[in-house]
């Protein structure tokens, strides 16, 4: 593979990887390096200096900022077909569980994704990673439960195979069949399904395993079932969206990588979330989308909790932009822009077991970079209506330029 220069950034910005997620008053702390260079050669960061250095091809970076390509550690970006009356319907009052009690939402969602063809869920998926790398993401976890049927969900994982290998971006696969108690069955003939017939045929294929645990979806007793009977895959949490359940109680037993949303999470369940180390991942763009009261985000990082942040991308909250999330994060979750960078890079690649290959800028790790025309990295969340991305790079590959 030829090499390439990153010559001469104005600013280069980067989390310090401490081998652990960052919490505290270190998820404020930054790297920032002035008119330096960044070396790619073989996908992978093998040089970055202040020195003189050469490449077979050169990007003058002199006026813009380069940062780590940004990981989203929670999405639902693959599936079919449209809610966009349920946008209305919300407007007029109606809930969350209103609207899924009434046979649509995610049950939408579901009908929709299971009649459509592998290549019609990638066609309309592939517009929606495209806008999200557009915006800097070069790591993207999916996740599956669009579906009632194992062939559904194996569908779905077989969009995200197609997605990797078109887009050169990282993909983390996770199952969520516990997602939507199917209809036809109540929550213990879903989980016995789930158990019987899902995990067999694709839990191999996937990098972890999820449940939305909370009210209207699983109760914590079937999480833990289905948990136990995916044994050593990685978990992560869909915990206290709609409503407090005691779902953090599983944290410590199930070591789960992240729990997300908590938007009643009350101290009992920060606590819960310290002691198991588990990174809290917050999803502003779906509290905005909701209507809902935004999380005291400040309660986790003052008790030591690691915070990442990611958008949610789904037919509920359509938008894959995690630009927009900073911008949130800030207004609303009142995060420092240290903070906040590092809720979308090193904290989120930590929460999908991928610190140790991206998430940071440094020598030996996979050259995934963003290049923002922007003076200051301070500037990106504050110019997040515009388009302050010129380049993303994933694996040493330019997979979105608009030089």
């Amino acid at each position: 593979m030829s090499s390439l220069l990153l010559k001469n950034a104005r600013q280069v910005v980067t989390a310090i990887d401490r081998g652990k997620p960052l919490s505290g008053k270190q998820q404020s702390e930054l790297s920032v390096m002035n008119d330096v260079s960044i070396l790619v050669r073989d996908g992978m960061i093998r040089e970055i200096s202040g020195e003189s250095l050469s490449a077979d091809r050169v990007i003058d970076c002199r006026d813009y900022v380069i940062l780590p390509g940004l990981v989203d550690a929670h999405t639902h970006i693959v599936y079919a077909g449209s809610r966009y009356e349920e946008f209305y319907q919300r407007i007029a009052g109606s809930t969350y569980l209103e609207i899924l009690e009434a046979g649509n939402g995610i049950k939408r969602t579901i009908r929709e994704t299971e009649a459509a063809t592998p290549e019609q869920i990638y066609s309309e998926s592939s517009r929606r990673v495209e806008n999200a790398i557009s915006r800097g993401t070069t790591t993207m976890e999916i996740k599956t439960g669009y579906s009632s049927s194992v062939d559904g969900e194996s569908k779905m994982i077989d969009v995200m195979d197609m997605i990797a290998t078109s887009y050169r971006i990282n993909i983390i696969k996770t199952l969520l069949p516990l997602h939507a108690i199917s209809m036809g069955r109540n929550e213990r003939e879903h989980l016995s399904y789930v158990i019987r017939d899902v995990l067999p045929r694709t839990l191999e294929r996937v990098d972890f395993v999820d449940s939305f645990c909370d009210s209207g979806a699983f109760s914590p007793e079937s999480t833990e079932s289905f948990f136990a009977a995916a044994g050593n895959r990685d978990k992560r949490l869909h915990s206290d969206e709609i409503e407090n359940i005691g779902c953090l109680s599983l944290a410590s037993k199930f070591k789960l990588k992240s729990a997300d949303h908590l938007l009643k999470t009350d101290d009992s369940g920060v606590d819960k979330l310290l002691a198991s180390g588990t990174i809290a991942n917050f999803l502003p763009i779906t509290a905005f989308s909701l209507g809902e009261r935004y999380p005291d985000v400040r309660r986790y990082i003052n008790k030591g909790v690691p915070v990442a942040i990611s958008s949610d991308s789904s037919p509920l909250t359509r938008n894959q932009d995690l630009i927009f999330a900073l911008y949130l994060s800030l207004r609303f979750y009142h995060l420092s822009a240290e903070e906040a960078f590092n809720a979308v890079t090193i904290n989120a690649s930590h929460s999908l077991g991928v610190a140790d290959k991206t998430g940071t800028l440094e020598r030996g790790k996979r050259a995934d970079i963003v290049i923002a025309d922007v003076s200051d990295f301070r500037e990106i969340p504050y110019e997040y209506s515009s388009q302050p991305i010129q380049t993303v790079i994933s694996g040493g590959n330019i997979v979105f330029n608009r030089r």
